[in-house]
């Protein structure tokens, strides 16, 4: 399931979502590989928000996960992706 993380953070750069990054391929969540898997974030820097997107297999996983990321999540929410899927080379499928 892909849950998008909802954070209002004042200040956030993209510096500081480097660092969440970062963490989350030391954490093993940018592998696909296990449960949770941090796929990246959305800044709005005017809005001071920050959407996380990641995908887990329930709420409470996601949550943990985010929580060990240091992402400051005031809500989790469902989400439904309605893009085009792309290959890992970045072509459509």
């Amino acid at each position: 399931m892909l849950y998008a993380a909802k954070c209002y953070w004042p200040g956030v750069t993209p510096a500081d979502l480097k660092q969440v990054a970062g963490r989350a391929t030391r954490a093993g969540l940018d592998t696909g590989t296990g449960p949770v898997s941090y796929l990246g974030s959305l800044l709005f820097p005017a809005d001071d928000l920050v959407l996380c997107l990641l995908c887990g297999p329930s709420r409470a996983a996601v949550i943990a996960a985010s929580n060990r990321l240091g992402i400051p999540c005031e809500r989790l929410m469902d989400t439904a992706w309605l893009g085009q899927q792309r290959s890992p080379e970045g072509t459509p499928k």
